[in-house]
């Protein structure tokens, strides 16, 4: 069909345009907004409880940390907001029902029928239905899955190195009185101390004509405290996926708009206008709103000296029928 009005139709189309979550679809696609500070802190307490299960309270620090995974939709997207509708996209459905109707031009005939039509045209009307494309907010649900690093510092006790004394040996001072063998004899047993604990108090220093020759310095105690070493990864453990509601922003197409009310000048199509009254006699019949012609005849309308005459938009003009049907025809 044409339909000159389709812009003064789409004009008045907001004012009977319905919205049915029901029947309507999401066309655009939730993306995965990602684990938001809840769902996150939930996943890091289930690992924090995966590492504490390895823990045998021997000073290891046992840490799990949080490895994403795929995010999967769940639930939706559901409608849950004010639809913005396209109303460019409006497009009526169904059939056309004219409000207000008129007969334009002189009746026709269709080849072999006994009737003759006219273009039936309307200035109002309205479709039943419509489809429509629209925006508006969605919920959707998402599943987040993750897994747990488990780590473990070792845990290394506290320790002391103790002190090292002065390194050195004796040697006979050239000054010394006396037998120098058992002088040298005296120094070496000096030396010799350096391996006793504990050293005697004058150890490290010159004694009984014997000269102290350090080696090394000495060396302090050290106290050592206690550390864990850093973080060693030990095994990768599941978690428990979980999900996470989200609100977009999406595009939509609704099926079933309503009824779009229509404007202007609409061409409903050829309809029959005039009836023939047949072989069984009587006369021409009007109808469908038609009312511009003689009954008659032979002005243009219902009768039989303008059915000779009449345009012929298809079909044959030698049917018999139209010879046997129409009445006075063959005069």
């Amino acid at each position: 069909m044409k339909y000159r009005a389709l812009l003064s139709a789409t004009a008045l189309i907001s004012t009977s345009l319905m919205t049915n979550p029901a029947l309507a679809v999401a066309t655009g696609t939730p993306v995965a907004a990602g684990p938001n500070s809840t769902t996150s802190a939930d996943m890091q307490t289930q690992c924090d409880a995966l590492a504490a299960a390895h823990d045998l309270q021997n000073g290891d620090i046992w840490t799990g940390v949080v490895v994403p995974g795929a995010a999967t939709l769940v639930a939706g997207p559901t409608e849950t907001g004010n639809r913005v509708i396209d109303q460019n996209s409006i497009t009526p459905t169904g059939t056309y029902v004219p409000s207000v109707k008129e007969i334009r031009g002189n009746p026709v005939r269709t080849g072999g029928s006994v009737n003759m039509f006219g273009e039936q045209w309307s200035t109002a009307g309205y479709y039943p239905d419509s489809t429509y494309n629209y925006t508006a907010d969605f919920a959707s649900t998402f599943s987040y899955a993750f897994t747990c690093n488990i780590n473990d510092a070792v845990y290394h006790p506290a320790y002391d190195d103790p002190a090292v004394p002065v390194q050195g040996y004796y040697t006979v001072d050239p000054a010394a009185p006396g037998n120098s063998e058992a002088n040298r004899a005296n120094c070496d047993a000096f030396s010799a101390l350096g391996t006793e604990d504990p050293r005697p108090d004058w150890w490290g220093t010159n004694h009984a004509w014997c000269n102290f020759v350090k080696t090394a310095d000495a060396i302090p105690a050290v106290h050592h405290n206690a550390y864990n070493s850093p973080p060693a990864f030990i095994d990768n453990e599941p978690g428990t996926a979980i999900t996470q509601d989200q609100s977009d922003s999406l595009s939509g197409f609704e099926p079933h708009g309503g009824i779009v009310q229509v404007t202007g000048e609409h061409d409903d199509g050829q309809v029959v206008i005039c009836i023939s009254p047949g072989s069984k006699g009587g006369s021409w019949k009007a109808q469908n709103g038609y009312g511009g012609g003689s009954f008659v005849g032979p002005a243009a309308g219902c009768n039989t000296p303008y059915f000779k005459i009449a345009p012929i938009t298809s079909g044959s003009t030698t049917s018999q029928g139209t010879f046997t049907s129409v009445p006075h025809y063959s005069y």
